[in-house]
């Protein structure tokens, strides 16, 4: 049975978007992600390409969080194979948390792990090596492998992952003390119970207020993709499984591979998040993965009604110009289904089927939404059909032309979105 935690989260409620099918620097899909939402960044970790896995070589990811487009990049060789990662906005500066080598196992076959995590502050264009990361800003638990690091920044905890002996280990530090490399921990070490993993693959975690997220994937038996996600959740402090959940938001994706998780706190609204990711192919390729990050709410609905997203304005198309109200959406969720509403008018010239828009990415859906909506009279025509599509274009069909489109009015388009 679902339920909400001491956060506000409820793994089968509503999920909003935060980015949509953002190509990355790379080819290979997306490993860990974070944001920086004091300065307006994702940070995306990625594998630098399968010939390199072996060597832990991964390209760091710096994208815009309103416009979606990749800003920046650095170029991290040795690091490992980004289980997790974490993001601290240091006034105009991002400081990002990683795992960092020396890598494990170094066969020049398997996939390579970092043994340590470091803080490091983002510089575009940089390259970093492990091997000049001082060994005194490495650090790993005692008896420790296999490390990944996770920010809560809510209340200042920096958790860590790793194996000891055949255990999956988590354990918390004062994150402020370990920036400066002083290893205080908070509570006490949680271990992964016995047959957690078993036929699931580990995509990530974070923590959030002593409550843990893992991140798991069951791959489809014949096809592999797209599988199914879950997301469960654990109290650190009392060591109790407190759920666990299908997660059903981004379902129209194709490929749909679980990418990691996060936390952040939202600058308009102040509202905590818990983010996820996933991957899907890049439209025109075979094996070019870009990265989906949605999110859960922790603020519960006012009067039934949860805004995701608040009205934004739409990007129109050339040819089509704002009416007496710019055109406009927002995302609202009620009674546990999420609706894409849209508001204002547009005056245009349309002689066939036209892209009128393009939606921002909070807004954008993984499966088309459609609604038939007002427009100028013209021989006992009177609506038109509006299709929103997962690239965010925004359409109108059914203008000929002897019958054009000069103006349509959206105020009436409120459809089931996912």
């Amino acid at each position: 049975m679902a339920m909400t935690d001491i956060n506000g989260i409820n793994l089968s409620g509503v999920t909003g978007k935060l980015i949509q099918t953002v190509a990355l620097t790379k080819n290979p899909a997306p490993q860990a992600i974070a944001t920086d939402a004091v300065n307006g960044h994702v940070f995306v970790l990625q594998m630098e390409s399968a010939a390199k896995t072996p060597l832990g070589n991964m390209y760091l990811n710096r994208i815009d969080r309103n416009t979606g487009r990749l800003t920046g990049s650095m170029y991290l060789t040795g690091f490992g194979h980004g289980i997790s990662m974490g993001a601290e906005p240091v006034g105009t500066d991002t400081y990002l948390w990683t795992e960092v080598g020396p890598v494990s196992p170094n066969d020049g076959v398997s996939n390579a792990f970092g043994q340590a995590v470091t803080r490091f502050r983002f510089e575009d264009g940089a390259t970093l090596d492990q091997a000049g990361v001082p060994d005194a800003k490495k650090f790993c638990p005692p008896g420790g492998r296999n490390t990944g690091p996770s920010v809560d920044l809510a209340n200042n905890t920096l958790t860590i992952v790793y194996f000891k002996g055949s255990v999956r280990c988590f354990t918390r530090y004062d994150l402020a003390r370990a920036a400066q490399g002083e290893w205080v921990e908070v509570g006490s070490t949680f271990e992964l119970p016995a047959g957690a993993e078993s036929g699931l693959t580990f995509q990530g975690y974070t923590a959030l207020n002593g409550v843990l997220y893992v991140y798991q994937w069951k791959k489809d038996p014949v096809t592999t993709y797209p599988g199914t996600s879950y997301i469960t959740s654990y109290s650190l402090d009392s060591k109790t499984k407190l759920d666990s959940q299908v997660v059903t938001g981004a379902d129209g994706l194709e490929r749909r591979e679980p990418e990691g998780l996060a936390v952040e706190v939202d600058p308009k609204t102040g509202e905590t998040r818990l983010l996820f990711g996933f991957s899907d192919t890049v439209p025109g390729t075979t094996g070019r993965r870009n990265v989906t990050i949605g999110w859960y709410p922790t603020q519960p609905a006012v009067d039934g009604v949860k805004v995701l997203s608040d009205w934004e304005n739409l990007t129109l198309a050339a040819g089509v110009t704002a009416g007496a109200e710019a055109p406009r959406g927002r995302l609202v969720a009620l009674a546990d289904t999420t609706y894409l509403q849209l508001r204002g008018t547009l005056t245009c010239h349309l002689t066939a089927d036209t892209q009128i828009a393009t939606l921002p990415q909070r807004l954008m859906p993984t499966r088309t939404v459609r609604q038939n909506t007002p427009r100028n009279m013209y021989y006992g025509v009177g609506v038109c059909r509006v299709e929103a599509n997962k690239l965010g274009e925004l359409w109108a069909f059914g203008a000929t032309a002897d019958n054009a489109i000069s103006w349509i009015d959206l105020d009436c388009v409120s459809t089931a979105w996912r």
